[in-house]
C-alpha cells in the first residue's frame, strides 16, 4: 500500500484508529464500526495520518487499502 498525501484510502470496519501524544504514545483510539474512505494527510513509515470527523487520526498502513477510481 503506497498511498500519498492527498489520496484516498478505503479503511474497512473494525479497524482502529488513534491519537497519539507528545511522547508518541497513544492516548485515545476508536474503532470503525462501518467501513469508510478516509483523506490521507501525512505519510509516516508504518502509518497514514488521515482525517475522520474533522479530526486528525492515524492508522496502521497494514490495515487499509488504497483507493483505485
Amino acid at each position: 500500500n503506497s498511498a500519498k498525501k492527498g489520496d484516498l484510502i478505503y479503511v474497512p470496519s473494525s479497524v482502529y484508529l488513534y491519537n497519539k501524544d507528545e511522547f508518541g504514545s497513544t492516548k485515545e483510539y476508536i474503532m470503525l464500526d462501518e467501513p469508510v474512505t478516509l483523506l490521507v494527510v501525512e505519510v509516516d513509515e508504518k502509518t497514514y495520518e488521515v482525517l475522520h470527523n474533522e479530526q486528525n487520526w492515524f492508522v496502521e498502513k497494514r490495515e487499509v487499502y488504497g483507493v483505485t477510481s
